[in-house]
């Protein structure tokens, strides 16, 4: 597999999300400007810590049955939903992306200090800008790929998702050699840092 990287994956503030995660609905949540302003204060503190970065490839499909599907390299996925995605498809990408350890260590230190609020906030930041990364990550392949007269299946899975085991996290790790974005697997097939995600999509045309 050629492994393709994007380092620094260059995002906006996921603002809104973020804002969504905190359960803050502008048209319902009463908070007064002051209040607002500063919990946005502490979303740029931690997204400026947040380094976003991305890895990807892509296998061809050599067999898919009922409940698994096999890759060029013999690579095998067992899973109904994993079989389905990928049904009409010739090639799937396997593709991840992280921001870092930065935030969650930032959102750690500050629950540690007694600001839990402060810890809550970085955390939704970490998550939801790893969301965006690895979102911004599919559009950038599913543009690459259009060139070729391919496009990408509107969804996409990660391990731990339905059928989809958390044990893939260890093929995923392998494939795309996440250590060179400093992320480690645990023996329980749990990324660090956190804010790391993989995902597969399928490749059709």
């Amino acid at each position: 597999m050629k492994i393709n990287t994007i380092k620094p994956i260059n995002i906006q503030l996921p603002e809104r999300d973020i804002l969504f995660r905190l359960k803050y609905n502008i048209h319902k949540t009463v908070i007064d400007a002051d209040a607002l302003i500063k919990i946005k204060g502490i979303m740029v503190k931690g997204f400026n810590i947040c380094k976003p970065q991305g890895v990807w490839g892509r296998l061809d499909i050599t067999d898919i049955k009922e409940e698994s599907v096999v890759f060029e390299t013999g690579v095998e996925i067992n899973s109904a939903s994993i079989a389905r995605l990928l049904s009409s498809c010739h090639a799937a990408v396997f593709m991840s992306a992280t921001v870092g350890s930065g935030i969650v260590d930032m959102a750690s230190e500050a629950v540690l200090s007694g600001d839990g609020g402060s810890g809550i906030i970085f955390d939704a930041v970490g998550s939801e800008t790893v969301e965006a990364a690895i979102e911004w990550l599919n559009v950038y392949i599913g543009s690459t790929i259009k060139k070729n007269g391919e496009v990408l299946t509107v969804s996409r899975f990660s391990p731990g998702y339905g059928d989809f085991k958390l044990e893939y996290q260890g093929l995923f790790y392998k494939m795309l050699q996440l250590e060179n974005m400093g992320v480690a697997l645990t023996e329980s097939f749990i990324l660090v840092p956190e804010k790391t995600v993989t995902a597969i999509a399928g490749i059709r045309g």
